[in-house]
């Protein structure tokens, strides 16, 4: 995304446009930061805006600077004096947090107070703050904190940290692009992709007037059909081999290989189901480092391999009586729900190019290792 400043004959404008863009680009950079937490929340977080905070999770409180020329945090710096300060204006908020952040595109060189403040603890933070001569523009901000209660500063001062150099917002934007979230859209749309959800953290703002909240859950849910339109291409299947698994598994007791021994399945099909469920597991794993987004389509697969399971179970059902039960008819049947749902045709992920049969299968493992479903008839079964 490119921003372009307007030039004007009139110099004496120069200035307050400088200033509006600079503005605007730092609201804008606010939100791209924002965006990014969005991306990497975790289910159930919430993030805030303008609240507690520029941003703010469960965790962390952030300030956010940007400057759009070369700029330096020394000494006197507003940005990080009147930071720590509106900490300390708030404490009873601010003390819930486990980290304080200011995040800032300047930089920090040896000569200022600031200079590895993250390395310092609470006492050396303050004994700097305190020991500063201010400036006239810093001078507020210096008395506020040194004339609040030395233990709740230390506080606060424990939990800053200040992060400089970051990404200006031209390079958050590119870096943004390359984001796991956009692996799948051609690099052509991304850009769009990027400014609806950018769209997105301002429409949160006119939809909570009295608190700028999101919801990861919703933005999750809401990101989905928000990019799917600039979704073209399927990723690869990224297939593993025998080869590629650990073969240190032989002391693991998977509870999916007891409920093959219940129903008197042979080693050599036990042995081939763990491998394929440890190939399942890898290519799983592989597929969400590519593409996290894939993870409600992983989740719909399991789903209808699930489905598969207990319909199967289900029809083969009706041979049984319960006088049968825990006799070699009754393992027969359930042998038999065993092999016919591995010969059923295996579906493709959706989004996902060339499923291997083997990742279906190895799902069926799993399935029975984190489910009460097993081979086994049981009453509750007929």
């Amino acid at each position: 995304m490119t921003y372009k400043k307007k030039v004007k004959a009139d110099k004496s404008n120069d200035t307050f446009n400088n200033d509006n863009t600079s503005k605007m680009l730092g609201f804008d950079y606010q939100k791209l930061i924002a965006l990014e937490m969005c991306l990497d929340g975790k289910p159930n977080q919430h993030i805030w805006i303008e609240c507690k905070g520029d941003i703010a999770d469960e965790n962390v409180s952030i300030e956010v600077k940007h400057h759009i020329d070369k700029h330096n945090l020394t000494s006197n710096s507003e940005d990080a004096w009147k930071t720590i300060k509106n900490y300390v204006d708030n404490y009873l908020v601010a003390k819930t947090f486990d980290s304080l952040v200011l995040h800032t595109t300047s930089s920090i060189k040896s000569d200022s107070i600031f200079f590895e403040w993250n390395s310092l603890n609470a006492s050396d933070k303050f004994e700097r703050l305190v020991n500063h001569n201010p400036s006239d523009s810093i001078k507020s901000f210096y008395d506020k904190i040194k004339s609040c209660a030395k233990s709740e500063v230390l506080i606060i001062l424990k939990k800053s940290l200040i992060f400089s150099d970051q990404l200006k917002v031209d390079e958050k934007w590119n870096q943004l692009r390359s984001h796991p979230t956009f692996i799948l859209i051609p690099e052509s749309y991304r850009d769009n992709a990027i400014m609806q959800l950018h769209g997105y953290i301002t429409k949160a703002a006119i939809d909570n007037a009295n608190m700028w909240q999101i919801n990861i859950n919703d933005f999750h849910r809401d990101m989905q059909h928000s990019i799917s339109k600039f979704l073209s291409d399927k990723i690869q299947f990224v297939f593993i081999s025998n080869d590629d698994i650990d073969s240190n598994y032989e002391g693991i007791n998977f509870y999916f290989v007891q409920k093959m021994k219940d129903v008197n399945l042979k080693e050599r099909d036990q042995q081939q189901a763990v491998s394929e469920y440890l190939r399942a597991q890898k290519s799983q794993i592989e597929l969400l480092n590519q593409s996290p987004v894939l993870i409600d389509n992983l989740k719909a697969y399991d789903n209808n391999v699930e489905t598969l399971l207990h319909d199967e179970k289900s029809q083969h059902s009706y041979s049984l009586s319960s006088e049968e039960l825990d006799t070699d008819k009754a393992d027969n049947e359930s042998r038999e729900v065993y092999f016919n749902c591995r010969k059923r045709p295996h579906e493709t992920i959706a989004s996902v190019q060339n499923t291997e049969k083997y990742y279906r299968d190895g799902r069926i493992h799993h399935l029975l290792e984190v489910t009460n479903f097993q081979w086994k008839y049981e009453i509750s079964d007929l």
